[in-house]
């Protein structure tokens, strides 16, 4: 009887184990030194269609505020100034009226491109 309990808490452990260490496994991270650093000025280059509702230049501090400049005065700007959060591969903009929005953006070889929640994906160099 004992042995059959034994056996059977042997068995259980091994199915059990590898679920456990998978959870507790740390999240992906970013290689060393290769962390997003979004920090300094931006200028939108190969501006698509959907990209008229993002500013020209952006400019994000060190301090989490951002500001942005267009010329186009005519249309309605998702950006114009605020705060903004990093999370990995993630960033949070926050507008003048507190409306935050979440988007994806991939940084190489000083080029920064944004997705928006509607698919419009545009690249900014840095300046």
């Amino acid at each position: 009887m004992i042995k059959r309990v034994v056996i059977r808490l042997a068995i259980g452990l091994t199915l059990v184990i590898p679920v456990e260490v998978a959870c507790r496994r740390q999240p992906v991270q970013e290689a060393e030194g290769s962390k997003p650093e979004l920090i300094g000025t931006w200028e939108k280059i190969n501006p698509a269609e959907c990209s008229n509702i993002y500013p020209d230049v952006i400019e994000f501090s060190a301090n989490g505020i951002y500001q942005t400049q267009s010329e186009a005065t005519a249309v309605l700007q998702v950006w114009d100034s605020g705060t903004f959060e990093v999370d990995r591969l993630i960033v949070k903009i926050s507008n003048a009226k507190d409306i935050t929005k979440a988007y994806r953006f991939v940084i190489s070889k000083e080029i920064v491109t944004f997705e928006d929640d509607q698919g419009c994906v545009f690249p900014y160099r840095r300046m």
